[in-house]
């Protein structure tokens, strides 16, 4: 039973009435009898059902946004749910040196960097590196970059504090915080990977009811939950079985169980292939690809050209965006290319998530006999968003500005299957003190043909989720 908001003269209404069904020639609406009794008593009552509101609403966590993040923890302890304190961000860090070494090389794991100092808050984030890796001298060419012309060690790291904080941008990392023999520099070549802050108490009421829907591993439920609990790295999961249009593989792979998730843990591998001829797909060996970062010759060191002399392929099979895809790259027939059967060293960045899933769920604690599990990485559906801002108060460039980044972050982050709507948009702009009128010029899906004034809601696909780029957002003061 809901419990609903009584205010004191509703009290005092229903203390009246109780005094005048014994008494009706007493004066209940004015006098001693108002002042000294019903009105005190009306707002002592109406306090008490405030805190018997606010108790109703903590036990079923209805609007969690409104209550104590102290008491919502004390309502997730009876489920034994810790409140994520925000997860590490994780980047590949590149030791390099000018020479070939002479001698074996080791970066050792837990080895400190840092970010170099933000000249606004005098800050750094500091790194440590989470494996033990080794530069050895007997295949020095194998580490050599000819675009850097350095040799260089790829290595995985993680920051040392938790939450948004460690989310920094590519060349960033750049300090030794001790001396380490053999290498001259280091840096980050990509962004780090998206670090999440303090877990809302939105989000942390969600995981308490899928937590209770999915208290066994084998229902979908279970898998969601299970995954949002152990891998702060995913944000949201979407589960495809049966006869789910969702399920791409044939009806013959028994027991076929998709489960698509948003997020990625970015790794760094260099791959030796062979060249065997244009039109050819040549697909890595680790999957699936987030980017191709360079294409090289092993025998000339000659370096090629991204849409000229080959394209990346991603997402063309049945097994797509996991770790039985099928990504890699094509030479394009008149480009430059290397002699047949040529060694070819291909550098790329992957999602290691989907072979760190399949690996924890093939443990025999939380294995599941007859599901053949797939792990597969949602892709985003890109929208563009152009709209006309008026400013009624305040500075127009810093009310343009918080528009901006309410609406991306928003969009962004909205979660599997969500869609994106007019409304939802309207609303996040509105609580924004200064903007006196919002309208839209396109509100659409991205691709390559944009249609001049198209403005609708986008419908998002349960295995994808919304994605806006800042060069998709265009926001004219009028």
């Amino acid at each position: 039973m809901p419990v609903n908001k009584i205010t004191s003269t509703e009290f005092a209404e229903r203390l009246s009435d109780g005094v005048n069904d014994r008494n009706d020639k007493i004066d209940t609406n004015i006098g001693p009898i108002k002042d000294v009794f019903i009105d005190p008593f009306a707002d002592v009552l109406e306090n008490q059902n405030d805190r018997v509101v606010y108790l109703n609403r903590l036990i079923s966590l209805q609007n969690a946004s409104t209550l104590s993040p102290d008491d919502v923890d004390t309502v997730l302890s009876n489920e034994s749910i810790i409140r994520w304190d925000g997860s590490r961000a994780y980047v590949t860090l590149t030791f390099s040196r000018t020479s070939a070494p002479t001698v074996d090389l080791t970066v050792p794991v837990n080895f400190p960097v840092a970010t170099i100092q933000d000249p606004s808050t005098g800050n750094t984030v500091t790194f440590r590196t989470i494996e033990t890796k080794t530069m050895y001298s007997a295949s020095a060419s194998a580490y050599y970059n000819v675009n850097t012309e350095l040799y260089e060690l790829n290595v995985a790291a993680a920051s040392v504090i938790t939450g948004i904080t460690g989310q920094v941008g590519a060349a960033t990392i750049t300090n030794f915080l001790r001396p380490l023999s053999g290498f001259e520099n280091v840096t980050n070549k990509l962004p780090t990977n998206s670090a999440r802050g303090v877990e809302t108490n939105e989000e942390a009421a969600t995981r308490y009811f899928l937590h209770i829907q999915g208290s066994q591993i084998s229902t979908p439920a279970g898998i969601k939950r299970f995954i949002l609990d152990n891998m702060s790295t995913v944000e949201d999961v979407y589960v495809v079985y049966g006869d789910d249009s969702y399920l791409t593989r044939e009806e013959e792979d028994a027991g076929a169980v998709d489960i698509w998730f948003k997020g990625e843990t970015s790794a760094t591998r260099s791959f030796v292939t062979y060249y065997r001829g244009t039109e050819t797909l040549q697909a890595v060996d680790f999957q699936p690809i987030i980017t191709v970062t360079s294409v090289s010759s092993a025998a000339t060191g000659v370096t090629y050209t991204e849409g000229t002399d080959y394209e990346v392929i991603t997402g063309e099979t049945e097994y797509s965006y996991s770790s039985f895809g099928s990504d890699g790259i094509k030479w394009i027939a008149g480009g430059s290319h290397p002699d047949l059967n040529d060694d070819i060293t291909v550098t790329y960045t992957y999602n290691s998530l989907c072979n760190i899933l399949s690996a924890y769920f093939t443990q025999s604690e939380y294995y599941t006999m007859g599901a053949d599990r797939l792990f597969r990485w949602a892709q985003p559906t890109n929208v563009a968003i152009e709209a006309n801002l008026k400013v009624g108060s305040g500075s127009p460039s810093t009310v343009e500005a918080l528009v901006r980044e309410a609406v991306y972050s928003y969009v962004n982050a909205l979660e599997l299957g969500e869609n994106l709507e007019e409304f939802d948009i309207d609303s996040v702009v509105s609580k924004i003190y200064g903007v006196d009128n919002w309208t839209y010029v396109n509100l659409q899906q991205r691709s390559d043909t944009v249609i001049a004034n198209s403005v609708g809601d986008i419908e998002i696909a349960p295995n994808s989720y919304a994605s806006l780029e800042h060069s998709d957002f265009i926001i004219n003061v009028v």
